[in-house]
């Protein structure tokens, strides 16, 4: 289930990537599990122009990560990443959203990195929830 979850995460994201209006960045026809998320991470974290924060999900195929975030303008960047063989491959990255919402499945085992910025000139709040599916872990980047 988790696999065909991937290709269809994936191609909802490249058709979703066309274009950049701040509003939420939402996979088109994504679908998260009908259970309960095994855990639940929410925090607001405060960020001055040019700030981030990290957190690193660890998992495989087979887990599965609903993020939510939130900021009141649009100045928030964000993306997942890795670090595999010592270089950073990017796996989903946007500018100046107010809103998101995206289903992240991992497409190999590994860590993997949530990095959301302030892209603004101000201080801003932002709100972060991340569901954990499967056996999905997180801890904050210290």
């Amino acid at each position: 289930m988790h696999r065909s979850l991937l290709c269809l995460v994936t191609t909802a994201c490249l058709v979703g990537a066309c274009g950049d209006d701040g509003g939420p960045a939402t996979p088109v026809d994504a679908q998260v599990p009908d259970a309960m998320p095994r855990e639940v991470i929410t925090s607001t974290q405060p960020l001055g122009p040019g700030m981030l924060v990290e957190g690193i999900m660890t998992g495989d195929p087979d887990d599965l990560a609903v993020i939510d975030l939130s900021a009141p303008v649009a100045a928030l960047g964000w993306n997942i990443h890795g670090h595999a063989n010592g270089s950073t491959q990017v796996i989903y990255e946007e500018f100046d959203k107010m809103t998101v919402r995206y289903v992240f499945v991992p497409p190999g085992a590994a860590d993997w990195y949530l990095l959301v910025r302030n892209e603004g000139q101000l201080n801003i709040d932002v709100d972060i929830r991340v569901e954990l599916y499967g056996d999905m872990t997180w801890e904050w980047q210290q």
